[in-house]
Order: structure tokens, then C-alpha cells, then sequence
């Protein structure tokens, strides 16, 4: 009696439509079952769906074309009988491998190894980042070759990358990776790694020389190789600069030598013309001399000439009265003939 108490009163719903309806569905649900069940069992057993971002491989298990189909399986439902034949697939878009010591310049989803450390020709070596692109050509070229696994990144894209790189910018110095002549090698390698590439079912998109690092003792090398060069540079431009100096001071010393003997020579002409100028004027001299001399002897003849004629004796007189009045001092009163030096004579005596 107490556990008839205990439980909960159950009430049930008595429709005849409802049961009804919930018999139609569940003979529904069974003829779907029936029918869809073996179309999915079909389906997974005959059917398989390629993925558009990937390409596929066939392989035949039995029969006359056992093994791989070298025609490739492209996106969509393809063919796919359970037991008889699988379809493998590939990636189809870019790939990467990337080489570098850096984790901030690691990616997801690829494949990675350590920077490739370059020998150089100068003996320093360089860790240099490098990053390979490709892609898939021939999907049954690499699974007849390397299997159906990501095992041609090992054999093909590491195997040939790590050497070639080494190779092709080995023949640099280590300065020269910040130069033009690293763009040529990189082409180069570029080249030789698509046809190896192609060899083998790849396809080569890019190789990317993204960073390179030094050692340290590169660095402090080359800070010193710098300002020795520079040192020499400097050097050089002052031997030249003491160069054009010295060809200054010689065109200088030539310039007033050349300066010296033309002032000399001017110097010269101008005496030269002084002492022609003073043998003109003691020639000129020396002739007006001679005519003022030649010109008093001859104006002497002629007076003494005229002394001796008529009338000298009455000239003399005249001569001697007028050297007379020269030596009188004071007045002078005449009231005779001043000619007549008897009475002048006579007169002064008494």
C-alpha cells in the first residue's frame, strides 16, 4: 500500500489519430532507412570526393592495369571501388620549405629546417634564410618515386636546395651579399634548382634569400677593413691635394720669376731710354754751347773789328764814359757833352 503511494500518477493520452500518425512515420522512417542506408554504403564503397585544393593518384590493386595510373585524378566525385582501387592525394597549391634560424620568421604548416650556413670565399661563413616555393606537377611521378607520403620534400626539396645554395653564393664574398653580384648568383640557382625540380615532378614558383647573418668577428673585420680603406681613400686624396699644391706653388714661383725678369727688363728699357734721353740733352747742350760761344767769338770779331775803323777812338771814349757813369754813386747832372772825357777829366780834378 505504501509503495502505491511512492510512485507518480502516470497519465496517458488515448487518440486514435495520433497513433496513427506515429505508425505512418515509423514505416517512413524504415523505407528511408532501406533505401538510403545502402545508397551511403555505396557510396563510401564506389564514390570518393577529391578536394578542389588537391590532386590525386590512382592506384589499381589487381588485374590486368595493377598499380599506379599515370593519368592524374582532378577535384570532384571520382571513381573509387573499395578493395579493387584507392585514389591518393596530393596537395595542389603552393608549398613551402623554409630555412631559418629565426622562430619569429617560422610558419605553420610546412616544412622547416635550420638556416643554410654558406662558406664564402673569404672564409666567413653566413647563415642565410631562405624560403622555397613550389608546387605539385606530376602526382604519379612522385608517388612512383617517392611513395605516397610527403617524403619528396626530404628527397627532392631539402636534398637539392641545402647544396645549390651552398654552391651558388659559396663563390661570393661575404660583403657581396648586400651587392648586385648576389642578384646573378640567385638567378642562376634559381634556374639550376626548377630543372631539378621538373626532374622530379615539381614545379619551381620562387626561392626567396630573405635575411643573412654574420659572425661576429665578420663584423669587427669589416668595421676595420672599412676605415683602413677609408684611411687609405684619405691618404690618397691628400698626396693629391699635396700634388696640386705643389704645382700651385711651382706655377706660383714661375709666375713671379716671369714677373721679376719682365720688371727687369722694363727696368732695363726704362734706363736704357733715361740715359739716351740725357745724352740728347748734353749733345743738345754741348751744341747750344758751342753756337752761343761760336756766336759771342764772332759778335767780338766784329766788334773788334769795328774797333779798328772809323769812329773806334770816338766809341772807345764812349765806352770808357759809360763804364764812368757806371761807377758814379748818386745824381748825375750833365751840362757838357758826356763824350768829351778831357773836360769830364779836367772838371773832376778840380
Amino acid at each position: 500500500m505504501s509503495e502505491s503511494l511512492k510512485k507518480p500518477p502516470r497519465f496517458t493520452v488515448q487518440s486514435p489519430f495520433l497513433q496513427q500518425l506515429r505508425g505512418r512515420l515509423g514505416k517512413l522512417v524504415w523505407r528511408l532507412a532501406l533505401v538510403l542506408v545502402p545508397l551511403f554504403l555505396l557510396r563510401s564503397c564506389v564514390i570518393t570526393y577529391v578536394p578542389p585544393g588537391e590532386v590525386g593518384v590512382r592506384q589499381i590493386s589487381y588485374g590486368p592495369s595493377k598499380g599506379l595510373q599515370k593519368e592524374p585524378v582532378t577535384a570532384g566525385y571520382r571513381r573509387e571501388i573499395a578493395s579493387y582501387e584507392a585514389i591518393h592525394t596530393f596537395p595542389r597549391d603552393i608549398q613551402a620549405v623554409e630555412f631559418t634560424n629565426h622562430p619569429a620568421e617560422r610558419g605553420a604548416g610546412h616544412q622547416q629546417r635550420p638556416a643554410i650556413k654558406v662558406p664564402t670565399v673569404d672564409g666567413y661563413p653566413v647563415d642565410v634564410d631562405v624560403t622555397v616555393l613550389y608546387r605539385i606537377k606530376d602526382p604519379y611521378k612522385i608517388a612512383s618515386q617517392f611513395g605516397l607520403t610527403t617524403a619528396y620534400e626530404e628527397a627532392v626539396v631539402i636534398r637539392f636546395t641545402d647544396p645549390l645554395v651552398k654552391r651558388y653564393l659559396g663563390e661570393l664574398l661575404a660583403e657581396q651579399f648586400y651587392h648586385e653580384q648576389r642578384l646573378v648568383r640567385v638567378q642562376a640557382l634559381k634556374k639550376d634548382l626548377a630543372q631539378r625540380f621538373t626532374a622530379n615532378g615539381l614545379v619551381l614558383t620562387d626561392l626567396l634569400v630573405r635575411q643573412y647573418d654574420y659572425p661576429e668577428t665578420f663584423q669587427a673585420l669589416t668595421e676595420q677593413k672599412k676605415i683602413q680603406d677609408q684611411s687609405v681613400l684619405a691618404n690618397r686624396e691628400f698626396t693629391k691635394q699635396s700634388e696640386v699644391q705643389t704645382r700651385l706653388n711651382q706655377m706660383k714661383a714661375e709666375g713671379q720669376n716671369l714677373i721679376n725678369v719682365r720688371t727687369s727688363e722694363f727696368n732695363a728699357q726704362i734706363t736704357e731710354i733715361r740715359a739716351k734721353k740725357e745724352l740728347y740733352e748734353r749733345q743738345k747742350r754741348a751744341e747750344a754751347d758751342l753756337l752761343v760761344k761760336s756766336a759771342e767769338a764772332e759778335g767780338t770779331e766784329l766788334i773788334n773789328r769795328a774797333l779798328e775803323g772809323s769812329g773806334s777812338a770816338k766809341l772807345l771814349r764812349l765806352r770808357r764814359g759809360l763804364a764812368l757813369l757806371n761807377a758814379i754813386k748818386g745824381p748825375i747832372y750833365i751840362t757838357e757833352d758826356p763824350t768829351d772825357l778831357g773836360s769830364i777829366v779836367s772838371g773832376k780834378d778840380r
